[in-house]
């Protein structure tokens, strides 16, 4: 083997071992990087813990980047762009309301926009029971066409007051409620004989 081919393969060895070393520290710093977002996203903290004074900040646009902006203005976020992906990932996502609010250093970014988002939910909600009164009124007048009152058609069926699909209040009954129901039903039963 000549001296030449020697040094080749040794600066050859040497750039392989370079290159290997560049791409894992690039590769180390992205996943730190990635690692610090998803961080910032899902283990939120406040912009200050002992900072418990209110500041009122006036929404006029309901876009998550426009209120980030506001918010950041007024310091009580640190970065923008993930109180977007915040946002976007809240059970409060596109309800956030214009108006004026009162908030704290000391909040989550979640519960800020509880907050701003509540005017949003409290106006779903009376929307949904007038849809619910307005189905069981058009429900009752239809079983008591058939001839049947609505309590009885209800009972008849075993199911008592249990939420109707598709009316947004699709939430089971607790185990105690269910107790109580076949408990109830157990009184009102005739005796078997």
């Amino acid at each position: 083997m000549s001296i030449k081919h020697f040094i080749f393969n040794f600066f050859d060895a040497v750039c392989k071992i370079v290159l290997t070393v560049i791409a894992v520290m690039f590769i180390i710093r992205g996943v730190r990087y990635a690692y610090e977002i998803g961080r910032s996203i899902f283990d939120q903290q406040p912009v200050s813990l002992t900072d418990t004074r209110t500041v009122s900040v006036t929404i006029a646009d309901p876009d998550a980047e426009a209120v980030g902006k506001a918010l950041k203005e007024k310091g009580l976020i640190n970065d923008v762009p993930i109180f977007r992906i915040q946002e976007r990932l809240s059970v409060y996502h596109d309800m956030i309301a214009t108006g004026t609010y009162e908030l704290s250093p000391s909040m989550k970014p979640d519960e800020m926009i509880e907050i701003m988002a509540a005017p949003t939910v409290e106006a779903r909600k009376a929307e949904n029971e007038a849809k619910k009164s307005m189905k069981a009124a058009a429900s009752n007048e239809n079983k008591t066409e058939d001839g049947a009152t609505a309590d009885e058609s209800d009972d008849s069926a075993g199911m008592g007051d249990l939420p109707e699909e598709g009316t947004g209040d699709d939430q089971l009954p607790s185990e105690e409620e269910i107790l109580e129901r076949m408990e109830q039903e157990a009184e009102d039963a005739p005796p078997e004989g």
